[in-house]
């Protein structure tokens, strides 16, 4: 079903694929000027703890953070909501001591500045 928008054009959503998957990288998380960079100024995330966290808060926990993350995402869905917003939907779940932990449904919205883009919101809700 979509979203109210329309699917992207391949090179977009393999763009903005690629900038998600980016923030899932243990280099990105572990850079704050990186991280930083793919992060919208007023960035909030509902995270799939149900906490609400700020752009702030994000750094700081994952500057934070104990060693690599890994992380497994698929079925990702690209969806164009407005000149220069877009949704990227998926699945992840994290691998923890070589254990895979429970899925969960993501969905980041991507802003366009100036010929970049940054997430402005995510989400990430448990799968049933």
């Amino acid at each position: 079903m979509s979203p109210g928008g329309h699917a992207a054009a391949p090179a977009l959503a393999a763009e903005l694929e690629r900038l998600e998957r980016a923030l899932h990288s243990p280099q990105v998380r572990a850079d704050p000027v990186r991280l930083g960079a793919l992060l919208d100024a007023d960035f909030h995330e509902i995270a799939s703890s149900g906490r609400c966290v700020d752009r702030a808060a994000v750094l700081d926990a994952l500057a934070q953070a104990g060693g690599p993350v890994v992380l497994e995402a698929d079925d990702f869905a690209v969806w164009v909501l407005a000149e220069g917003l877009a949704q990227v939907r998926y699945r992840s779940r994290y691998h923890i001591d070589g254990q895979p932990q429970r899925w969960v449904w993501r969905s980041s919205l991507w802003r366009r500045h100036g010929a970049g883009w940054r997430m402005a919101f995510h989400q990430g809700t448990p799968a049933a």
